[in-house]
């Protein structure tokens, strides 16, 4: 089961639109596949079920549940191999047990660390902008990083940042965190200012970088509105396609 974590600390990167599509790619090839959504803004669970809140008393951070709070909080998505675990704000982050409790930063670490390997074949977790606590216990329950960058300029502070941060996790708490690739996204390439961004991208980070990246494709910012993935929306869209070479990169990535 590979766990990935799809993040960059920068805003409007264009994560949600990856984690989603991503999953749903993944399991438009058979792939069973679970989506968690941890952002705040709960725009996985908003794009896939319609509802901003789960219904529920717990949430993933619940101190008294063990990993079957993973399965209990799943719910399927009109994708055939996809569920999602919906954003639910932490409960008891002001309580004083949890204030108190010894490794706040590895919650979801020892919950996936002990999730049976047969129910899923990927875990996609979705995080806001920012570093935050949700943020670090996602790369500490990880084993895989992917950064969606948009091809301007300034997005390759964010993942500087990034980079710092993901060091430190593997030094503290997480030394089999790694980063499984850089995507480019949101490239436009009549743009010469977001090529030019793209191969920067390239030499400095080299290999990292995914042959594919994503192009600008207004399907991909109208799907969310009808509640389906992009390959339900325009299956034949540039986008579509765009995410289906990239889910092959990521499968091939098995083997390796």
């Amino acid at each position: 089961m590979r766990r990935l974590v799809i993040n960059n600390q920068k805003g409007g990167s264009g994560k949600t639109t990856c984690a989603v599509n991503i999953a749903a790619g993944l399991a438009e090839k058979g792939k069973k596949v679970l989506l968690v959504d941890l952002d705040p803004g709960a725009s996985a669970t908003i794009w896939l079920l319609g509802i901003e809140k789960a219904n529920t008393d717990k949430d993933l951070f619940d101190l008294e549940s063990g990993y079957e709070i993973i399965t209990e909080l799943a719910q399927p998505t009109n994708t055939r191999g996809l569920d999602i675990l919906p954003f639910v704000p932490i409960k008891n982050k002001n309580s004083k047990q949890f204030k108190e409790y010894p490794n706040r930063s590895q919650i979801l670490k020892n919950k996936f660390r002990d999730f049976p390997e047969n129910i899923y074949d990927y875990i996609i977790l979705d995080c806001g902008p920012g570093l935050n606590l949700t943020t670090i216990n996602a790369l500490a329950a990880s084993n895989e990083l992917l950064i969606p960058v948009p091809t301007q300029s300034l997005s390759l502070y964010g993942v500087i940042s990034l980079l710092e941060t993901v060091e430190s996790v593997q030094v503290k708490i997480n030394p089999d965190l790694h980063i499984t690739g850089i995507l480019a996204c949101r490239v436009d390439p009549n743009l010469r200012h977001n090529m030019e961004v793209l191969e920067l991208l390239v030499e400095r980070f080299g290999v990292l970088v995914y042959n594919t990246y994503i192009r600008e494709d207004v399907k991909l910012a109208e799907c969310p509105s009808f509640n389906q993935t992009i390959f339900e929306y325009d299956p034949k869209s540039v986008g579509a396609n765009d995410f289906r070479s990239l889910v092959n990169e990521i499968i091939d990535k098995e083997k390796s």
